[in-house]
């Protein structure tokens, strides 16, 4: 019994050992032993690509059309709701949201101090703490949301070296035994935003402000050409909740077309017109011991008596992150010097700044394919010297092209603009943007194509398609309308929410009545009962929970549009009670209701962020004017494509992928994964 004892003891300890070893190989740079690379598995990610609109681009894509006679290629089902985190989450893990625990881009926090607060739905960050003379006490963290376990783990735990590249909800991430992760959707930028930019504009119509969409405009005072200001970074770690943010110094000089800018004091960097600079590095100081590193671009908008100059999003520095977004961590760093600067935020298109008319169409094009052509060149760089047996890496460019330049394709949209499209296409020589962003997809694909070998597998994905959005919905509003919201502040309807207040965790909530509040809307089509014993200050009964909800999906099924686009068409497809969608031990965090927006419809920015602006109809004329986050997953597959073959009828979805995946390496998937393994042949 003795030696029983001691056996199980020693077996307890394996895994405790194995830890350390994986630890020491990453301080010592010791190789893990791998497996010998005798076949290799490439799983390529696009965001957004359509299946319906991959059969009208078919005559551009020949590579797609190459792969697809060799093997397979056909519609992908998507999650409920067909929201990129959401979607990304199960085809890591094969698990459904009530599983894995994300369900849309915003969350709610029962158990926090304000509990109906809109939350950054993927990660959970902690600030820094300091002491005396701002000596740091505590760094920084953050505690991923996603449940589960990506689907390349348990192949490196069976000794093949994996590649992992701008994975959505990896941040931060799990070492991979040996490998490599470089994370994707969910790092944020240095402001601990998914995108904010500034805008240095002079005369009298420049006024200091925050925009809806996390912009910071800054008016700046010329004197003798030139201006002086602050770039303004992160939130002061010192003072947590006053607002005040880190900065550096900052001097444009403009002549003629052109300028320059100087980040604090360094040399300065000549700005062209129209043209985004090279990448700049930027520091921010919190005392004597910390200093945060960044890098950021600008653009020369405008120049004369009123010159406006647009700033970046701040990237974090791959070499300084406060908090790793690769591992190992230096991965990061290795792969900028190889290759360049690139962006290291998990939402790397600066959209919003165009969705705010800041940047322009050409201006926005630019950056989505210059984002596009920097992780291109990551993605081939390692194919070529990783040695991995297991590649997977996520593309963005199609969502955000698609998002941006629907109302191209769109003749019906409020914001189509033939001479607008016209002017962009003698500037840039493409008619259609998205179509333009399936080319570098297909581009793509040749190249890796190039690269396979005899027996590798390729696997190409989507996550969701696409819609046009000419309306949004105020889901709020329509709530409060029909009495089951009510207000405490009448002119709080009149007040836009902000995405910088969302993440900086400071949207409030006390413009809503929640002691007379049944039910309220927060995030992408999601709607909550105010339920006693679940939210902080819930008034419904759990026995009348059943008749409310039933009653809200009778009455919102009914709703059709009004005058404007879409007129008198049904706005909603399907209202889905959240139980009877997903199951799983997250369902803690699931919405009550799930609304499927019909295609030409879409819950309004300021739904998501828990608004109730005057009207339930709003006319999209925002240059983002295409999308899918609540829209009928029925109606929003992605595409699937493979050099294999898939039987007739196979029916992929999204959490086969992880399955599947692992399959190939005879190792068991992801615990708690619940697709099934595709018969590729």
């Amino acid at each position: 019994m003795r030696i029983l004892a001691l056996a199980g003891a020693a077996l307890l300890l394996i895994p405790m050992t194995q830890a350390w070893l994986d630890v020491a190989r990453e301080v010592t740079g010791l190789r893990y032993g791998h497996h010998p690379v005798t076949r290799r598995v490439i799983v390529l990610g696009f965001d957004g690509v359509d299946p319906d609109l991959v059969d009208e681009f078919r005559n551009d894509l020949p590579n797609v059309s190459a792969i697809a006679e060799l093997g397979t290629l056909t519609a992908c089902r998507t999650t409920n709701p067909p929201e990129s985190p959401v979607a990304w989450a199960t085809f890591a893990t094969g698990m459904n949201p009530g599983r894995h625990g994300i369900f849309d881009f915003v969350r709610r926090d029962p158990e926090s101090e304000d509990p109906y607060r809109p939350l950054n739905g993927m990660v959970d960050g902690r600030p820094p703490e300091f002491g005396p003379l701002g000596f740091p006490l505590r760094p920084p963290s953050a505690r991923n949301l996603r449940g589960g376990e990506g689907f390349w783990m348990p192949v490196a735990r069976a000794g093949y070296r994996v590649s992992i590249l701008r994975m959505p909800l990896t941040f931060p991430p799990n070492a991979a035994r040996g490998g490599e992760i470089l994370c994707g959707l969910g790092v944020p930028d240095l402001r601990g935003t998914q995108g904010s930019y500034t805008l240095f504009r002079a005369g009298p119509n420049a006024v200091d402000a925050e925009t809806v969409f996390g912009g910071l405009h800054k008016k700046i005072y010329l004197r003798q050409g030139s201006a002086d200001s602050v770039l303004e970074g992160p939130p002061d770690p010192r003072q947590p909740g006053s607002g005040k943010r880190l900065s550096t110094p900052i001097r444009f000089s403009f002549a003629a077309d052109q300028a320059t800018v100087s980040v604090d004091d360094a040399p300065a960097v000549a700005l062209d017109m129209d043209r985004f600079s090279e990448w700049i590095p930027v520091e921010f100081r919190a005392g004597p011991f910390v200093r945060l590193a960044g890098m950021t671009r600008f653009l020369l908008l405008k120049t004369g008596d009123e010159p406006s100059v647009y700033a970046a999003p701040i990237q974090i520095a791959p070499g300084s992150a406060p908090l790793p977004i690769s591992a190992p961590r230096g991965f990061a760093k290795l792969m900028a010097a190889r290759l360049g600067p690139m962006k290291t935020s998990g939402w790397a298109e600066d959209t919003f700044a165009a969705n705010e008319r800041v940047l322009n169409d050409v201006h926005a094009f630019a950056d989505i394919e210059d984002t596009y052509r920097a992780h291109e060149r990551l993605l081939l760089d390692r194919l070529d010297h990783a040695n991995a047996s297991l590649y997977a890496m996520v593309f963005t460019a199609p969502d955000r092209a698609s998002h941006l330049f629907y109302r191209y394709r769109d003749t019906r949209h409020p914001a189509h603009d033939p001479r607008a499209i016209a002017a962009f296409q003698r500037e840039t020589g493409v008619a259609d943007p998205i179509r333009e962003s399936y080319r570098w997809m297909d581009q793509t694909l040749a190249a890796v194509r190039t690269r396979l070998r005899e027996n590798d597998i390729l696997i190409v994905v989507s996550d969701h398609g696409f819609h046009t959005w000419r309306q949004g919905v105020n889901l709020n509003t329509w709530l409060l309308q029909e009495g089951y919201l009510s207000l405490k502040d009448a002119g709080s309807q009149k007040r836009e929410r902000t995405l910088e207040q969302f993440f900086r965790r400071r949207s409030e909530t006390s413009h809503i009545d929640w002691d007379n509040t049944r039910a309220y809307a927060l995030g992408l089509g999601q709607i909550y009962v105010n339920l006693k014993g679940r939210e902080g200050r819930g008034i419904v009964d759990p026995t009348d929970r059943d008749a409310l909800l039933d009653e809200i999906t009778k009455k919102l099924g009914g709703l059709r549009a009004p005058e404007g686009p879409g007129e008198g068409e049904r706005v909603f497809t399907r209202i889905q009670r959240g139980e009877r969608i997903w199951s799983g031990s997250r369902m803690d965090g699931a919405p009550d209701l799930q609304c499927a927006f019909a295609g030409g419809f879409r819950v309004s920015w300021q739904t998501a962020l828990l608004g109730v602006p005057p009207d339930v109809f709003e006319i999209n004329t925002h240059p983002w004017s295409g999308d899918h986050c609540s829209n009928d997953a029925s109606q929003t597959a992605g595409f699937f494509l493979s050099n294999k073959k898939l039987p007739a009828g196979a029916d992929p979805g999204l959490e086969d992928l992880a399955a599947t995946i692992c399959k190939l390496f005879d190792v068991d998937p992801p615990s708690g994964s619940e697709g099934r393994a595709l018969p590729l042949r």
